[in-house]
């Protein structure tokens, strides 16, 4: 899904791995990267298992590494969203 993700919106995109094993995803966040889009990964102390991350954080396919509960914050500036009054 990822690999189609960044092949249609390219620069547009954006892979959020999180807590999990083994890295099937890791394949994914590489053409996300590479087609311009922005990575993040979550971080080892709030993950139940960090095999994922840790995967593609080893692989240097991220750009941002953050802990479980600052990923909607980082979703809202990067898609630049503002609350409506």
């Amino acid at each position: 899904m990822m690999s189609s993700v960044a092949e249609v919106f390219r620069g547009l995109s954006m892979g959020i791995i999180m807590t999990g094993m083994g890295a099937d995803g890791l394949l994914g966040m590489r053409a996300i990267l590479r087609e311009g889009g922005l990575t993040v990964g979550q971080d080892e102390p709030s993950c139940t298992v960090y095999g994922m991350p840790r995967s593609c954080a080893e692989a240097g396919v991220l750009q941002r590494v953050v802990p479980l509960l600052k990923v909607p914050e980082l979703i809202l500036q990067a898609t630049h969203y503002r609350r409506r009054a």
